[in-house]
């Protein structure tokens, strides 16, 4: 048993490290948009679910037979080290889920499978060999495998190794693996056939633990990728946001499995209606408490609710004979739930709800559970009272998201929703504004004053102090397009060049606001990740390259690194200069544009201007760059070479967000 239960904690722990891993190559060629992790976590659930259907299928055979098609497999996934994508999976342009989901496949997929195999296919041998409830510790055994390595990446390995070492160290690992996987084959291929009987005599199974069993899985990751979801559109696309979510869905996991009295239904159904009033508080205070707090918040919710669920599927746990058929229901469920959420909820809500609709199913498979199990209260003492005071739970916890949405909704225009977000146009006061997320990205006034920049693009601002400051015909690029207000600072004869990377964002820009169609100067909007366009476009002899991508929390870290400069200065005049909005609540950007400007050996500046309610300007903080101090020097206003705490260069092989908390 123990060198199974090694086997088996080698591959939980190379199962969930390269998920952060494989996550922070593919994150930048989709503009370090959140919703890379989320559909990543579909594909991982569905390979889970292959993983699980071929252990459960491959249980059937003889054991010299599952020992050659298991050692097979396990060789054939070395075919595919080292694990690192390719150029030729960089976008091409089709939808974003279908192309991740491909790169996915074609990279990590058999190993993958390989390692998703081993936690329920080892199990199956041992209880082909002993018939103990203790069988049941080893997938408690596997979860807390893959918490230390979700738990590793983001504090030994992310802040100190580079991604392409970290690549090569897990293929090694896996070398590891795929010896003790092939020594454990040959040990099962000696093995006689598991009796008949033992089988025969377990419990039988009907249709609504099955189901339920179903329901339950699907619920824990539904919840998982919702908040994973909000979380990473909140605070910030990043490792350690991704592995915290899926680290407590783990943890749950544990507590769940590891022992019953841990999940008391007299705890766990309060602990499930407390998460319906932590995940809004979280969801709604962008701005209003510290980014920790709000982490935390998210975080309570979704361990309460998982805890909750995960503990009513170790109550219908079934017989060990039985054990693959019930992971492989778990499995289903969440990659039915993962699917919901990661591909089928940007098409049919204009809004996320994923997690409000998630709590409520989740509430709905845990009374189903108690409906089913002779032993709860809710079976046992006055039923019906107990039903109606949960439906009148439910029925209050509907009436107040009914109320939230009218709220949200009051003041909106319009609304759309696509693979990197949700995007609404609201109207207030004669004002007009963009939200993507939580977070304004362009405001303007509806009146005589349309055609004054605002927000972080006043006349004040560092970019409007500089843009102004321009004499003669300029050529401008900007990675952002907002509503498209710097083109307000555009004349005849001038050409404003916007990236852009939603499409959404444009047609709502061109719809509902005036700043490009009142411009005098020649205005193009490209869709795509800037940075990808700039590498595939030549030199555009920018007097001007403007970065605004930074003001949400979910900084595009790709845009950020020694590499990125190095392609913007690709496009810059001799004299040219690059301006970025470093304006970030949670987040110091001061120092990663310092470090890099520092090893590209130019000069800064660093202008911050004041909110200005009556002309719409917000207080922005801006760095001007510039490979020569004259160049800088010339601007009107701002502090030249303004001292910082000093860090080493980001690059896309390195970088670290927790040194940049405020």
């Amino acid at each position: 048993m123990i060198a199974h239960a090694a086997t088996i904690l080698i591959a939980a722990f190379l199962l969930f490290i390269v998920q952060p891993l494989i996550g922070r190559y593919i994150l930048p060629w989709y503009g370090g948009t959140p919703a890379v992790w989320t559909v990543a976590l579909l594909f991982f659930q569905a390979a889970l679910l292959a993983g699980y259907g071929y252990a459960h299928l491959l249980g059937k055979l003889k054991p010299k037979l599952q020992a050659i098609i298991h050692g097979a497999l396990v060789l054939a996934g070395l075919a595919f080290l080292p694990i690192i994508p390719d150029a030729e999976f960089r976008p091409a342009g089709g939808d974003p889920a279908i192309e991740i989901l491909w790169l996915l496949t074609r990279t990590i997929g058999v190993p993958f499978i390989a390692l998703a195999a081993t936690s329920p296919l080892m199990q199956s041998w041992l209880a082909g060999e002993q018939q103990s409830p203790r069988i049941y510790k080893l997938y408690a055994l596997s979860n807390v495998g893959s918490l230390v390595a979700l738990l590793a990446y983001p504090f030994a390995l992310e802040p100190w190794v580079g991604r392409n070492a970290q690549a090569w160290a897990w293929s090694i690992g896996y070398g590891t693996f795929a010896l003790a996987s092939v020594l454990a084959a040959v040990r099962r291929a000696g093995r006689a056939p598991a009796p008949e009987a033992v089988v025969d005599a377990a419990e039988p199974v009907g249709a609504a633990r099955r189901i339920l069993w179903f329901a339950l899985g699907g619920c824990g990751v539904w919840l998982l990728m919702a908040v994973t979801n909000e979380m990473s559109i909140n605070i910030a696309p990043t490792p350690f946001l991704w592995v915290l979510p899926l680290g407590l869905y783990l943890l749950s996991f544990i507590v769940a499995f590891g022992s019953e009295s841990a999940t008391r239904r007299k705890w766990m159904i309060p602990a499930l209606l407390g998460s319906f009033v932590l995940f809004p508080v979280a969801a709604s205070s962008v701005g209003h408490i510290p980014i920790v707090l709000r982490i935390c918040l998210f975080a309570a919710a979704l361990f309460m609710a998982c805890l909750c669920v995960h503990g009513e599927l170790y109550r219908l746990r079934p017989a060990p004979a039985r054990l693959t058929g019930f992971y492989l229901s778990i499995a289903g469920g969440g990659a039915v739930g993962g699917a919901f959420v990661g591909v089928a909820a940007p098409h049919l809500f204009p809004m996320y709800w994923e997690f409000e609709i998630g709590q409520m199913l989740s509430m709905l498979a845990v009374l189903g559970a108690l409906a089913v199990d002779k032993s709860s209260r809710l079976y046992r003492f006055r039923p019906r009272l107990g039903w109606a005071v949960i439906v009148l739970l439910l029925l209050a916890w509907a009436d107040q998201q009914a109320t939230t949405l009218r709220r949200e909704l009051r003041d909106t225009l319009d609304s759309r929703r696509s693979f990197f977000g949700v995007s609404r146009i609201t109207e207030k006061d004669g004002l007009r504004t963009l939200v993507h997320g939580t977070i304004r990205h362009g405001e303007q006034f509806q009146d005589e004053r349309r055609l004054l920049p605002t927000t972080y693009f006043a006349p004040t601002s560092g970019i409007g102090q500089t843009l102004s400051s321009m004499t003669g015909p300029k050529r401008v690029g900007v990675v952002g397009l907002g509503i498209g207000t710097l083109a307000a600072y555009g004349h005849a004869g001038d050409e404003f060049r916007f990236y852009e990377l939603d499409p959404d964002v444009e047609e709502l820009a061109r719809e509902h606001f005036s700043y490009l169609r009142d411009t005098p100067a020649t205005v193009l909007v490209l869709i795509g990740d800037g940075r990808l366009l700039l590498e595939g476009e030549p030199p555009q002899g920018y007097d001007l390259l403007a970065l605004d991508a930074f003001s949400s929390d979910a900084v595009p870290v790709h845009l950020l690194t020694l590499e990125a400069f190095e392609a913007y200065e690709v496009h810059l005049r001799p004299d040219g200069l690059i301006a970025v909005n470093v304006t970030n609540q949670n987040l110091d950007l001061m120092p990663v544009i310092v470090a890099a400007a520092r090893a590209k050996g130019w000069h800064w500046k660093r202008v911050i201007s004041e909110e200005d309610k009556a002309t719409g300007a917000l207080e922005a903080h801006w760095m001007i760059l510039a490979p020569t101090p004259a160049a800088v020097a010339r601007l009107p206003e701002g502090e030249m070479d303004p001292a910082t705490r000093e860090l080493p260069p980001w690059t896309d092989d390195f970088s670290n967000l927790f040194r940049i908390l405020k």
